[in-house]
């Protein structure tokens, strides 16, 4: 019985991790750190509309890449809504890897999310700011320097976002 309840529990941890997956073993592809600038992006949003790296620009952004198949991502994205309801005046930019528009919009309304979100079926995008790990939350400044970095562990509650944002502001 105990070598079940263990073998069970090893599972579960297993496939609620987002540290890597198989396709994630590249280690000489991009991962964006403190200092380094946001690349060129484009997106479209679940609302129809088109968020370009250079609307970013003068001011502070947050980019947030994940995925709604991750067990990290499904936790920290109630973090990225409560940081969203407090209204920051910054742009906050959620941006999926490998999911499709249904797949997000039915987790979102089971989650009650209100976020708008840019679905990706690959990993184009994504492959822009790194090659493994998510949820991955970038802030970057006016000049989209990346000023904080968080990448699936040790996540940062909406608090402590804020707090990232406001102390850019105050620069």
């Amino acid at each position: 019985m105990w070598t079940r309840s263990f073998l069970t529990m090893f599972v579960l941890a297993v496939l609620s991790s987002c540290i890597s997956d198989d396709s994630d073993k590249d280690s000489q592809g991009v991962n964006l750190v403190v200092g380094d600038s946001l690349p060129t992006f484009q997106v479209t949003m679940n609302d129809g509309s088109t968020i370009r790296t250079s609307d970013l620009l003068g001011g502070v952004s947050v980019v947030v890449l994940f995925s709604v198949d991750c067990g990290d991502c499904r936790m920290e994205l109630p973090e990225v809504q409560r940081l969203w309801n407090q209204q920051l005046g910054v742009p906050i930019v959620l941006i999926a890897r490998e999911n499709t528009e249904e797949v997000i919009r039915s987790f979102w309304q089971q989650a009650q999310l209100t976020m708008s979100y840019s679905p990706q079926s690959d990993r184009k995008v994504y492959s822009l700011f790194a090659s493994s790990r998510i949820p991955r939350i970038y802030i970057s400044d006016a000049q989209g320097v990346i000023r904080f970095s968080h990448a699936d562990d040790a996540m940062p509650t909406a608090e402590q976002l804020a707090d990232e944002i406001k102390a850019i502001n105050n620069k």
